[in-house]
């Protein structure tokens, strides 16, 4: 049964999440009664839902995959497994991370850059040799002038026309050059890498169309082309190079530090260059996956649609009963990422079984549709749309984030996806190991960062933090004693040095006690057998954990932000260049104890929603952590600007308004 209890958690937190949904005074069954019929107390009473909202599923899930045995359950406490059939045989506050806040879901509003008028008061006074740089020196000097930018590339333009004595780079007596013509191919074609294509296109122009039409021959709109243009080409290869968006003011759960070209050093290779447009489409990112998405995103802007097998219409079915259209509905269910690979027994291929009712749960919570697990016509409706529009927003997210990843991972590298819940080790390329991973909770989400693992500790001990000494132990051994001694707890003083549980007045525990709690190493240790260490500023970490049953479940997100491993020895055996009696010699020695990697192994943790597999199978992931959501209100953003005071701009400063770049 206790296999099962992250299923069922799972299942009635979404009904939970769907109580709005619910009309008020609705007595309708939940879903473990549709599943199972009416459970009953010990004490045979009907058991009654609390009328306070449940808490969410990860962290009901979170009970099942805790520390050690518990001798003793409060009558509640009792109630609920009874209640939802769950035996919970755990202490809920032996989470190693259960002292991290968590930031909520983490996702901002997005506030881009700010912009300034690309000019230099000072070229006012300065020579310019011929009418096409005359020109171009009047608009650079122009506080007025419409062209903006963000720091980088306004110093990186001003500087550079300076430098060439304010000589036109795309214009030549009064048409745009061959190079111009091909780099406008290029910054018309930035919907291919999942850029918004009027972001550069020249503020002068209507449209990237016969742009010599639009400018005909007036000067000043040539001048204001060939400026715009360089800066259109400087940003594309930014973008393009290194991401549209800075993804720390996506999502506080973002520590990413993207490396876009240098701003200068691209100004000279864009001017030096005979094929310009090669260039720019020469600083997308190597990565296989790159190629992978964008051949996916091409498909679709070319007009394809994704294939749906449709699911036929027909009667209400409920969880437990059967129909000949199931097998599709699974189908499809696992298609669109809310259903793991079946293992439905021989002969009941047509049951709406109970991860299925869960899987259709889990789609009709994240469409507002009332989570019943039941397959009903407006829930067949959903199955059969048409998700071309969400496959596009999911490539195009991705592609985004792999230009946030540093230009080379390394030889050998471990690489974490939180979207797909697996961690790999890839070495020259290929994939060295796998396994799964339980990360963060969507409250208390795994950071995405990179950093280098250093060491594997065996038999770790977990201290215990302040607040769950004060809030959670405290109680526990005022009302039993025996209960850390029981449990693998010890008590030690600021020295470290073990002093006894009953040395304690555990009636009289201060903000800041002067002793702590340790879990020692052993079987029901929080932290497991092992745990590797990449010291953050995030207190993040891959380790063990002592229950396994947790990865036996699709959706593995039930950590305080750290990453579980499924199979931690392995992991060892690899980041090590140990074999299998090393390690197992290793955890022998019962006293917790490091061992230095030979070589510092680069880490990345990361969050990928659309991915393809080592088959070159393009897989797509639940957006879990709402993170492709935030990037697509980033892409739907407002380019309006607020107009920035010119006396500050003309000082120096470029505080004030705000557009997309």
């Amino acid at each position: 049964m206790l296999k099962l209890a992250p299923k069922l958690l799972f299942g009635l937190s979404i009904v939970a999440l769907g109580a709005p949904y619910a009309h008020a005074g609705q007595k309708d069954p939940n879903f473990f009664d549709l599943l199972f019929g009416a459970r009953r107390h010990q004490n045979q009473q009907t058991f009654a839902p609390p009328s306070q909202p449940q808490s969410p599923w990860w962290e009901k899930s979170q009970r099942v995959d805790q520390g050690p045995p518990v001798q003793k359950l409060s009558r509640k406490k009792r109630a609920v497994i009874a209640a939802t059939a769950v035996i919970a045989a755990a202490d809920e506050t032996a989470d190693p991370e259960f002292q991290l806040p968590g930031l909520g879901m983490g996702n901002v509003n997005y506030m881009p850059p700010v912009v300034a008028p690309v000019f230099d008061p000072t070229f006012a006074s300065l020579p310019a040799q011929g009418p096409e740089a005359e020109a171009i020196r009047t608009v650079l000097a122009d506080r007025n002038t419409p062209i903006r930018a963000v720091e980088a590339e306004r110093k990186a333009i001003t500087a550079f026309y300076k430098a060439n004595g304010f000589k036109p780079m795309w214009v030549d007596s009064g048409h745009l050059n061959s190079k111009a013509a091909e780099v406008m191919k290029v910054l018309a074609a930035a919907a291919d890498d999942g850029l918004l294509a009027k972001n550069y296109l020249p503020e002068v122009l209507p449209a990237f169309a016969d742009a010599d039409a639009a400018i005909g021959n007036d000067a000043a709109k040539q001048a204001r082309l060939d400026v715009g243009l360089t800066l259109a080409a400087l940003r594309f290869a930014r973008h393009i190079s290194g991401g549209q968006f800075d993804p720390n003011r996506l999502s506080l759960y973002n520590d990413i530090k993207p490396d876009p070209v240098n701003a200068d050093e691209a100004l000279k290779l864009l001017a030096s260059s005979e094929i310009p447009a090669s260039y720019l489409q020469s600083l997308a990112p190597k990565h296989p996956q790159y190629a992978v998405l964008k051949a996916e995103l091409g498909k679709l802007n070319a007009g394809a649609n994704v294939a749906v097998v449709p699911v036929a219409a027909g009667p209400t079915v409920k969880a437990g009963k059967t129909d000949a259209r199931i097998p599709a509905v699974r189908a499809r269910l696992e298609a669109l990422g809310y259903a793991g690979k079946s293992t439905t027994p021989i002969g009941d291929e047509q049951k709406l079984d109970q991860d299925l009712a869960i899987g259709l749960m889990a789609l009709q919570t994240a469409n507002k549709l009332k989570p019943s697990g039941v397959l009903d016509g407006a829930t067949v409706k959903l199955l059969n749309r048409d998700e071309t529009g969400e496959r596009r927003g999911k490539l195009i997210s991705n592609l985004e984030r792999l230009r946030w990843l540093p230009k080379n991972l390394g030889e050998r590298y471990v690489f974490v996806n939180q979207a797909s819940y697996t961690v790999n080790v890839l070495d020259k390329g290929q994939v060295a190991w796998h396994s799964k991973v339980i990360v963060g909770q969507p409250t208390k989400q795994t950071y995405s960062f990179n950093d280098q693992i250093s060491q594997v500790v065996f038999n770790p001990k977990w201290g215990v933090p302040v607040s769950i000494i004060i809030n959670e132990y405290g109680p526990k051994m005022r009302r039993d004693p025996g209960y850390l001694d029981r449990n693998g707890f010890i008590v030690v003083n600021l020295k470290g040095e073990e002093i006894g549980s009953s040395a304690v007045n555990w009636y009289n525990i201060s903000a800041t006690p002067n002793f702590g709690v340790q879990q020692l190493a052993g079987g029901g240790n929080a932290l497991g057998e092992l745990k590797f260490l990449f010291p953050n500023a995030h207190d993040i970490y891959m380790h063990d954990t002592p229950t396994k049953n947790l990865f036996n479940d699709t959706v593995r997100a039930f950590s305080h932000g750290c990453v579980r491993v499924q199979n931690p020895r392995e992991f060892a055996q690899v980041l090590l260049g140990w074999n299998k009696e090393q390690v197992v010699k290793g955890l022998a020695i019962s006293d917790t104890h490091s061992v230095q990697l030979p070589q510092k192994v680069p880490v990345y943790l990361t969050y990928f929603t659309a991915w393809a597999d080592d088959a070159g199978k393009l897989q797509f992931y639940d957006d879990i952590y709402g993170r492709d959501a935030a990037v697509a209100k980033a892409l739907a953003y407002d380019p309006a600007a607020k107009v920035k005071d010119i006396n500050s701009l003309a000082a120096g400063s470029i505080v004030g308004g705000i557009t997309q770049n």
